[in-house]
């Protein structure tokens, strides 16, 4: 239980001697959240109840109410919650609320059901769920044998998000941190654990599927992306400028590509575009990012609607140095039609070609030169702003990944279509 400690002490702000259990215990006194709230349910028909009553029943369970528009994480949470509750009824419980209520209203607007974790067992005995999707490994490791007790029946799902043990192994190869490989090797051990006991596990990316079907041979594995809507492309090249980095600065990888582009990459650039500038977007920049802020660099933090960063920007930069997963960051860059230099580790997932959708630059002589040249040719932009797009069109919409979601669900279910 030695995760699922970690994981309460660090997003609950409880003491580390705190089961499960005990953390139920405890949370039993705080307001109780309305399922639905009474104009949700008052926007239905009365036959609504018995259509909910016909549907699947899916119950899903992740660290926090999804914040969208604060990391990417969020967003293929809140994507993949309103692809199914299209043709299921979704119940969704969180073991926190860090955000405001504006993000539960927002599941609650696209018919997903919100409840307290307390409410876990109640819950399996008085509805018959098909599956259960358990998000990232801790949630995993506190739920899973109480649903198998509970509710044998139900199908379970793992979505660990991203590979943990990859990411912390790959971070301790750039800071020799023994803590950080130590960190690796248990959650390779978890992980691979979660996935053998699963019926089912979605990895965020085909690297992270060969990862785990490495460590647990034999597990069936479905790959549930990043889900990006398209947008316009306003802006053409001439009317676009500077460098934009978009990153939840809590997420350790995101930060260190801050420390190492502000570092090791943009003075090589700054050299040889001296006008070019930095635009740093992202929630909760500590104070030695912060420290970047200038006339050349703008350190932004939390900007709650960035559509107009992303049509005005002419170069979006990830230098992504470790991580796993899919990097949706970039994915939703290149639905703008945003051209997007990165790492071979920031391409992961996406099927990326350098200098045909991408660029791909793994130094920072080699980013900053890819960059710059980026930066200074139309036809290179162009082709790269087309190729991006037209990648997310056929292959990360809404429309692509609601048929992988809802056939997986399926057939681990054994529904019918």
């Amino acid at each position: 239980m030695q995760f699922l400690r970690t994981f309460l002490q660090e997003n609950l702000s409880l003491s580390t001697k705190l089961t499960l259990k005990q953390w139920l215990a405890a949370a039993k006194g705080r307001t109780r959240r309305s399922p639905l709230p009474a104009r949700h349910q008052d926007a239905h028909s009365p036959n609504d109840a018995q259509a909910n009553e016909r549907r699947p029943a899916i119950l899903v369970c992740d660290e926090r109410i999804p914040s969208p528009d604060r990391d990417a994480g969020s967003l293929r949470m809140y994507m993949i919650l309103k692809t199914l509750a299209q043709w299921t009824h979704v119940v969704f419980l969180p073991f926190n609320r860090p955000q405001g209520i504006e993000y539960e209203h927002a599941l609650w607007n696209i018919g997903v059901e919100t409840g307290d974790i307390v409410e876990y067992r109640r819950l399996l005995k008085t509805r018959d769920f098909t599956a259960a999707i358990l998000s990232r490994p801790s949630v995993c490791e506190a739920m899973l044998a109480r649903i198998r007790r509970s509710a044998p029946g139900t199908k379970i799902i793992f979505d660990p998000v991203d590979t943990h043990f990859q990411r912390l192994e790959r971070e301790y190869r750039i800071s020799g941190n023994k803590k950080t490989l130590r960190a690796s090797e248990r959650y390779r051990k978890l992980e691979s654990r979660l996935a053998r006991e699963s019926d089912l596990v979605w990895c965020a990316s085909t690297e992270d599927k060969h990862l785990m079907q490495a460590a647990s041979p034999g597990t069936q594995i479905d790959v549930i992306p990043t889900i990006h809507e398209l947008h316009d492309r306003v802006s053409s090249f001439e009317q676009r400028s500077d460098l934009l980095f978009v990153g939840n600065m809590a997420h350790t990888p995101n930060a260190d590509a801050v420390h190492y582009f502000m570092r090791e990459i943009y003075p090589r650039i700054h050299e040889a575009v001296p006008a070019v500038k930095v635009k740093i977007i992202g929630d909760d920049p500590a104070g030695e990012i912060r420290g970047y802020d200038s006339p050349q660099v703008s350190v932004l933090g939390y900007v709650p609607v960035i559509e107009s960063w992303l049509e005005r920007s002419r170069v979006f930069v990830a230098p992504l140095r470790f991580g796993a997963g899919i990097k949706g960051k970039i994915g939703e860059a290149m639905s703008y039609g945003l051209p997007v230099v990165t790492t071979s580790i920031g391409a992961e997932g996406f099927g990326l070609t350098h200098g045909v959708d991408v660029m791909i630059a793994d130094g920072p002589s080699a980013f900053a030169d890819a960059v710059v040249q980026l930066y200074a040719s139309k036809e290179l932009w162009n082709t790269l702003a087309n190729n991006g797009w037209h990648r997310i069109q056929n292959n990360f919409t809404p429309e692509v990944i609601a048929k992988t979601i809802n056939h997986s669900i399926r057939q681990v279910a054994n529904l019918s279509s």
